[in-house]
């Protein structure tokens, strides 16, 4: 199947007038980039132009995998926790919680964290830059712990961390609010959207949020493991605030590893339908997958 036949198929299905063409010509790009894709000769041409869409979707799945030998899972010192590090020079990888949170974790941060948090609260160890999205649990609080000595404790909002090394600290509020405590001033600064609070000789300090990419940053690669599909989907929803939908249940638990970058939502919506051979649909504002 070729390129032009993959595309006029899928704008058939799509009478919204969805971008294929972008989309297909982006995955195409990435696997003839990684040589998973014929040497192209006269022969191989011809063969070529029967590669099914199912060959083409698993070898994408392949090729983007191939960057995940540098993300990992791993125990800490303290064995009941687990440990999600990203090695990589750049880029977001992206995991969702036993709870139902997201991290957006930043290149060379790990976070620890038990495989299932206790009845009382939900407790973290932070090392470096991550956004958090926060499943709402007034029963059992968020708490993020750095190593800069700051704690941030949440209920149920999006944030932005930054604690790497050689940085001071900085924390920027999204959406909702937190508290956040210093080890040298156990009093709590609570942080409502819009405002970031940064640590410095006098201690901490609030003010406004004047530049958006505190958060976007965490957007611009994303790549995910093994991930769900519906935690792609709603991790895709609250960096761009995007009503794609899973249409299907049974769809929900559909397993992909995939890296975006730069995409659009129309894009990376489109490129999950071509790898997981599932179809996307436009009505109104709201993206549909299914079947």
């Amino acid at each position: 199947m070729t390129k032009k036949n993959l595309t006029m198929k899928q704008i058939k299905n799509n009478p919204n007038g969805i971008d294929v063409d972008k989309a297909w010509n982006t995955l195409y790009s990435r696997l003839e980039k990684e040589h998973f894709l014929p040497v192209e000769t006269e022969e191989s041409f011809e063969q070529k132009r029967k590669i099914p869409l199912s060959w083409i979707a698993a070898a994408a799945v392949v090729c983007v995998g191939i960057i995940f030998s540098v993300f990992y899972f791993s125990q800490s010192k303290d064995h009941s926790l687990l440990v999600l590090q990203n090695k990589e020079n750049s880029g977001t990888l992206v995991a969702t919680l036993e709870d139902g949170s997201t991290v957006y974790l930043a290149s060379h941060a790990s976070v620890s964290y038990p495989a299932a948090f206790p009845d009382n609260q939900r407790k973290v160890e932070l090392h470096g830059d991550a956004l958090f999205s926060v499943t709402k649990n007034e029963k059992r609080p968020f708490i993020v712990e750095t190593d800069k000595g700051i704690t941030v404790e949440v209920v149920g909002t999006i944030f932005a961390v930054k604690s790497s090394p050689g940085d001071p600290f900085e924390l920027s509020v999204k959406q909702g609010k937190v508290n956040v405590l210093s080890k040298d001033n156990p009093t709590k600064i609570s942080v409502e959207a819009g405002e970031i609070v940064r640590l410095n000789t006098s201690g901490l300090s609030k003010s406004k949020v004047t530049n958006p990419q505190v958060f976007g940053r965490f957007a611009d690669k994303m790549s995910f493991k093994d991930e769900k599909l519906n935690n792609i989907v709603q991790a895709i929803n609250t960096m761009y605030g995007s009503p794609a939908i899973v249409a299907e249940k049974s769809l929900n638990n559909r397993t992909l590893t995939v890296t975006f970058e730069n995409d659009s939502v129309e894009t990376m919506t489109e490129l999950i339908c071509l790898a997981l051979n599932l179809e996307r649909v436009d009505k109104q504002d709201t993206i549909f997958i299914r079947k």
